[in-house]
């Protein structure tokens, strides 16, 4: 077998071994391969063969990646992109106005299973519509009429701007909601795939 052949075994052997170490954190990750390729490149050389038969008993004697990961450390709690119970009462009370927000927000920033990028624009997406509301109001309450008149006029109640602002406000953690299911599914999709 020539050194081109013997190569491709160990680089299949060590792209399975990166595959299987995907919850270790990227450095732990990189040493926990570059540790092995050590390992292989010096029990060859002590063989003092290089040959297919060579490659194959080392490979064999090391064991099967994915037995090398997970001795290599514990998978995270709840790896990234899949849903746990406290991913979906993150959802359920982020699409609670209000009062689920309290709740939905701090357990979404608690949760592993979203990127840091997608928690800011999960939360940004259902909390914008209040701040927008709130400016909105407090920029209509100004007084545009002339010095000494009423500022209540009558009729000037809730209106149909009001209640368009206030669903709004009401959507706002639902659509945060659904963006973060969403990302939640598409990072899990990659990873079924791999399986």
């Amino acid at each position: 077998m020539t050194t081109v052949h013997q190569n491709a075994l160990v680089a299949d052997y060590l792209r399975r071994l990166e595959r299987a170490a995907a919850s270790l954190t990227r450095q732990r990750r990189a040493e926990l391969v570059a540790e092995i390729q050590e390992h292989i490149d010096d029990a060859l050389l002590e063989a003092g063969a290089a040959d297919e038969v060579a490659v194959r008993n080392v490979l064999e004697r090391l064991g099967a990646p994915e037995e090398i990961a997970a001795a290599a450390g514990p998978p995270t709690a709840s790896p990234a992109g899949r849903a746990g119970r406290l991913e979906i009462a993150a959802l359920v009370a982020l699409a609670v106005p209000f009062v689920g927000w309290l709740v939905g927000i701090p357990l979404v920033l608690l949760s592993q299973a979203w990127k840091g990028r997608d928690k800011a624009i999960g939360v940004l997406l259902g909390l914008s519509p209040v701040f927008l509301g709130a400016l909105v109001m407090t920029a209509g309450e100004g007084h545009s009429g002339p010095v000494g008149a009423p500022t209540d006029t009558p009729g000037s109640g809730v209106g149909p701007f009001e209640v368009s602002v206030l669903g709004l406000v009401i959507l706002g953690g639902l659509v945060g909601a659904i963006f973060l299911a969403v990302r939640l599914r598409r990072d899990a999709e990659p990873r079924a795939l791999e399986a």
